[in-house]
């Protein structure tokens, strides 16, 4: 073998680790599933094989290349494990919960994104998000991680919502600059509900895209309650007036599945998708019957001019630092100057991630607020 072939190949294996390596190591040690824990096993076996092979051309032994054939096989046996675990998107055909896709099937089963459980994704976002997000800390971040991912894992025992799979890569796809509004919403049906047509909760998701968990949080008002949830994924959580209208498009496609009280549905908006709601809010103001602002973004306030007298519902927390209790109480000032029927309610000592970590809390507060719109 030439000198040249050697240096280019140790210029790409040294790149190769540098990419792969952490990754691989953090997921081993900090992997939520077991399916995390096969990937990690692979990541790393995998930096392994290039320096066997090469072991292999330069001195052809026995030892090496049992070696060799033994990770191989174990590599290729944890890639069938992994590849026969990936979620189909497709529960059974009496899930409450389905994908629903009604411009295009964006959902791939075997891409990355849907071969790595949400729930890994989800907690390696957190571990990086301090490194980049000047207002997370390292200390918020562990522990914002841990209650998340023990909701996960709530979520993840339901056979449902495993086998759903993740509505990520539209996330991923915005970052890239790729077409990410496949018109994709997850849509949740109350088990058991009557033929009659029930009430419905749009939500809006915020900036990370539209997690599965969302719509778990969810589940357990629509149970007690008998409402059907329906939440519109929009790539990263940018929304604007495309996104206003693919939230009108789902509205109407969930129409077609099941029959929807008209005269009680209501719009919900976490954080970033408290933009989206301001804008759907402006546009169709006779659409809705109430508004729900979770820890959100309310620079749009032309909806104002259309719901005096009106329901809101706004909910935060006081430790906020992405959205700060002072512009919560800013804009809540502006609401009740507009004559709306504002109910604020704030979390002491809680942050910007207070769905994940007082769901129950939220879910109670927003039933009892819906109870008060009938």
């Amino acid at each position: 073998m030439s000198a040249l072939f050697w240096l280019l190949f140790l210029i790409l294996y040294a790149s190769y680790i540098l990419l792969i390596g952490p990754l691989s190591i953090w997921l081993l040690f900090n992997a939520q599933t077991a399916v995390g824990t096969m990937l990690a096993t692979m990541g790393t076996i995998s930096l392994l094989l290039p320096a066997l092979v090469a072991a292999r051309l330069v001195k052809p032994q026995k030892a090496v290349s049992r070696l060799l054939g033994v990770m191989i096989g174990l590599l290729v046996g944890l890639a069938t494990a992994v590849l026969l675990s990936t979620p189909s998107s497709k529960p059974n055909p009496n899930s409450p919960v389905q994908h629903r896709y009604f411009r295009e099937e964006g959902y791939g089963r075997f891409n990355l994104t849907s071969i790595a459980p949400e729930s890994e994704q989800v907690n390696l976002g957190f571990a990086l998000m301090p490194y980049v997000d000047p207002l997370l800390t390292v200390e918020q971040s562990r522990r914002v991680s841990q209650f998340t991912m023990a909701l996960y894992r709530e979520m993840e025992s339901d056979p449902n919502f495993h086998e759903l799979g993740s509505a990520m890569n539209l996330a991923y796809d915005e970052l890239v600059r790729r077409p990410f509004d496949a018109g994709h919403y997850y849509l949740y049906i109350p088990q058991n509900a009557p033929p009659e047509p029930l009430p419905a909760i749009v939500f809006l998701h915020g900036s990370a895209g539209n997690f599965k968990a969302y719509t778990w949080v969810w589940t357990k008002l629509a149970e007690a309650e008998g409402y059907i949830i329906i939440a519109p994924s929009y790539g990263f959580g940018n929304w604007d007036e495309a996104g206003a209208a693919t939230v009108l498009e789902a509205i109407a496609n969930a129409k077609q599945q099941v029959a929807i009280d008209e005269e009680h549905l209501y719009l919900a908006g976490l954080s970033n998708g408290g933009l989206g709601v301001s804008q759907l809010a402006a546009a169709q103001p006779e659409l809705f019957r109430g508004l729900i602002f979770l820890s959100p973004v309310m620079n749009d306030t032309r909806f104002l001019a259309h719901w005096a007298n009106r329901p809101i519902l706004l909910i935060s927390g006081e430790a906020d630092k992405r959205i700060p209790l002072s512009y919560i109480q800013q804009h809540a000032a502006s609401l009740e100057q507009a004559n709306v029927n504002l109910t604020t309610i704030i979390y002491p000592n809680e942050d910007h991630f207070l769905v994940f970590s007082q769901p129950e809390s939220i879910m109670q507060n927003v039933t009892i607020w819906l109870e008060e719109t009938q």
